[in-house]
């Protein structure tokens, strides 16, 4: 089954699905179990609804879907959800059920210590956290006071203690319920996410009747019937008193629905004093978390404040310590909506590996770092920000650590252009941000600007040191294939002193000259290559069978040969020799094809004068001698194709490869590694006298197997052949950096890590 990423926050979520062992259900008070069952039926009916909306969603977006394999994921779903809607349905009711078996306080807190914070579960999805947590958190406050109601007339029912977190009809166990009925499916993740929206709109989004519907059967079965009416006396007394009185009586739900209610004003919807000590407190004590829009407000005073200023030797922020060192100092208290909590545990984690990456220079680690609040405001007000990978903080966190992956700090780096770039981007960041994230795409168009300038003068550098060694390649390749066609052409043939003077002195110059300039792919190369071949035969060709031909191919031939003769720059009077002396071997084959001729006439006049007198034998008739012909040569003249092979296959001597090293097995993982090395690809160099260089990969040159290795001026740092690189990478002096999206590395390890946590402690 193909899994999403999500990273789940809540804990008693992970640890109830880490148990799929069968357990016996205790028996529910009466009223509870015929709760229970209306409710379960309710919500089934309006799950029903929900199908049909979904279908018509995903035919729609499959309608519109950019690629075949999406569209195909799509219709997958649609299908995979026609057949499933009992299943799910049946599972669904099953978990609702389960959510009745409500744990004690104690078994709460040991799921969630073993649990922790933060645990990976199932799937890999972050878009479906923020989906889940999103819609719980917006149920509860839209259904705030039903849903007190709710928990205290259960609280009279049940042996445990009932409160917002493991109420069994609580958003958290609604929507905790459908997703695991929906989580064996195998779908698109947009399918998916489509699913949970959809459930969103027609269950999470209705609740308010079915909540009034549980609290009046409630009140039917005798269960506190005057509730309402206390409250709502609870409250006008309340709001008559000067101030809150630590001793109302109010039982905490009743306490964290007045708080919520009043919408009171101040930080983060604290309360100064009171019922609260000062300070952070936890989800369980009771107090409304505070909205988001107040925690943003202390974020933003953390980020202007003075702990913030100091680039040098910045460390992680503990923002969970820092926001209650600020509610103490304000005598106010306050929580953390989960899903808050949990974002802040995820930045500070994605920050830790930030700050560890060895990728990155220790001073551009800590100017990044310094972004920690700021991208933490933008998560918790975006709560689609970890899965949003155009997000322009995102897009402007990875611009800015890929340029300075190459960077490396020297005695007085605080003057390096880019360090003073990149210094310049975080403090803008954390002067202008507030709630407006157009500020990081106005600084990342910026911040392009700046490396587009730069990039344009390292380039001209290192577009010399590339030109230099593709020069010299060429040069190398060149030969080895010019040596291969003069090799397949002259091997084991008996050639006129002319025709050896020809190739050597001038068709060897012509071929290296087009091959250099526009390869052997080209018309040219295969141009000359056919005169070099046409030269060789026009002196090998049997005669006199092969003068006719010869002498319509002569005179193109001629002319090929003068515009060799004239491309190469030969000596005038030497190239009037030449000619002169392959005029001489032409003459000469052109005679003796012409005694071959008078030869053959006079034996075939023989020929008939020998049949006439035999005519009248009664034997049979003698076969007639072969006709004088000059020999062939016994090595036939190679074809064009040959000689394209032959040049294919040319190997290409190198330079010298440093001495002593071993060669190394084709299945040697570094040897491979060579093979796959793409281009622009950063590394660390360690050379002998214990120098450290970062350094990327500028070019391969295939021909004669050199990598070439600049710096971020484009300055050539090193040249390896493959041999050398091999055992470069095997023994550790070449080290490849990670140049990927740094956002999304942090994100995938701390997935990875949460994972294997949790792992270990199932």
């Amino acid at each position: 089954m193909n899994e999403s990423n999500k990273v789940v926050s809540l804990a008693e979520r992970s640890s109830a699905q880490l148990d799929f062992s069968p357990r016996k259900r205790k028996p529910l008070p009466s009223a509870v179990a015929v709760l229970r069952d209306k409710a379960r039926n309710l919500l089934l009916e309006q799950t029903k609804r929900l199908f049909a909306k979904v279908d018509d969603s995903l035919f729609s977006m499959a309608e519109r879907a950019h690629g075949q394999e999406e569209q195909d994921g799509l219709f997958q779903a649609l299908r995979l959800l026609r057949v499933e809607r009992r299943n799910i349905a049946e599972r669904f009711a099953e978990k609702l059920d389960e959510a009745f078996q409500v744990k004690s306080p104690d078994q709460e807190r040991d799921h969630n210590v073993a649990s922790g914070d933060l645990s990976l579960v199932h799937n890999d999805d972050l878009e479906q956290l923020v989906a889940a947590d999103t819609m719980v958190a917006n149920a509860k406050r839209t259904y705030a006071e039903p849903l007190t109601e709710l928990s205290l007339r259960l609280d009279t029912l049940y042996s445990v203690k009932i409160y917002e977190k493991n109420n069994p009809l609580g958003p958290d166990a609604i929507c905790d319920a459908f997703v695991e009925a929906v989580r064996p499916l195998d779908i698109h993740i947009r399918a998916r996410l489509t699913l949970l929206k959809k459930f969103e709109q027609v269950v999470m989004l209705q609740l308010q009747e079915f909540y009034e519907f549980c609290n009046q059967l409630l009140v039917e079965h005798g269960i506190l019937p005057s509730l309402r009416e206390q409250r709502r006396v609870a409250r006008q007394q309340s709001g008559r008193s000067t101030g809150p009185s630590p001793t109302t009586g109010a039982t905490p739900g009743a306490g964290q629905n007045q708080a919520a209610g009043q919408g009171q004003t101040g930080a983060a919807g604290a309360v100064a004093g009171g019922s609260f000590a000062p300070g952070l407190l936890p989800a369980t004590a009771g107090l409304a978390p505070m909205p988001s829009g107040d925690l943003l407000t202390h974020l933003g005073a953390l980020q202007s404040g003075s702990q913030y200023q100091s680039a040098a030797g910045i460390q992680l922020l503990n923002v969970s310590e820092l926001l209650q060192q600020r509610l103490v100092q304000a005598n106010q208290a306050a929580s953390l909506a989960k899903v808050d909590s949990d974002i802040i545990k995820l930045v500070e984690m994605l920050f830790s590996f930030i700050l560890e990456d060895r990728s990155l220079a220790a001073p551009l680690k800590s100017q990044l770092g310094r972004l920690q609040l700021p991208l933490l405001k933008v998560a918790i007000a975006d709560k689609s920000f970890f899965s949003k990978g155009g997000h322009p903080a995102r897009k402007l966190l990875n611009e800015l650590a890929q340029t300075a992956t190459g960077w490396q700090a020297g005695d007085n780096y605080e003057s390096d252009p880019l360090y003073r770039e990149i210094s310049r981007v975080v403090d803008r960041v954390l002067s202008e941000f507030d709630r407006d994230v157009n500020i990081f795409s106005q600084l990342l168009e910026s911040f392009r600007e700046f490396t587009l300038r730069e990039r344009k003068r390292a380039e001209m550098l290192e577009r010399r040191v590339v030109d230099e060694a593709d020069g010299r390649a060429k040069t190398h390749a060149a030969r080895a294939r010019v040596a291969a066609v003069m090799d397949a052409l002259i091997a084991e043939r008996d050639l006129p002193q002319v025709v050896h003077d020809w190739l050597h002195k001038v068709w060897n110059n012509v071929l290296f000259l087009t091959c250099v300039k526009d390869g052997t792919e080209s018309e040219p190369w295969r141009r000359d290559v056919r005169t070099a071949r046409d030269l060789v035969w026009s002196v090998q060709a049997p005669m006199p069978d092969s003068r006719q031909q010869l002498l319509g191919l002569l005179p193109a031939l001629q002319e090929r040969l003068r515009e060799g003769v004239e491309a190469v720059s030969l000596n005038p009077f030497e190239a009037r020799s030449l000619f002169a002396e392959l005029k001489e071997v032409y003459r000469e084959r052109f005679a003796l094809a012409q005694q071959l001729i008078a030869e053959r006439e006079r034996l075939a006049k023989e020929q008939v004068e020998r049949d006439m007198r035999e005519a009248a034998a009664a034997g049979p008739a003698e076969e007639m001698d072969s006709l004088p012909q000059e020999a062939a040569d016994d090595v036939a003249v190679p074809q064009m194709e040959e000689l394209e092979q032959v040049v294919a296959q040319a190997e290409v001597v190198t330079e010298p490869e440093q001495e002593g090293l071993a060669p190394l097995p084709e299945n040697d993982p570094h040897w491979q590694m060579t093979f796959r090395l793409a281009q622009g690809s950063w590394f660390e160099l360690k050379r002998a006298e214990g120098e450290q260089f970062r350094c990327r990969l500028a070019a391969v040159i295939r021909d004669i197997e050199r990598f070439i290795f600049v710096n971020r001026n484009g300055a050539k740092v090193e040249e390896f052949a493959r041999l050398e690189l091999a055992h470069a990478l095997r023994s550790g002096r070449l080290m490849p950096l990670n140049d990927g999206m740094l956002f999304e590395r942090a994100l995938q390890s701390v997935i990875g890590n949460v994972r294997q946590t949790r792992n270990e402690q199932r």
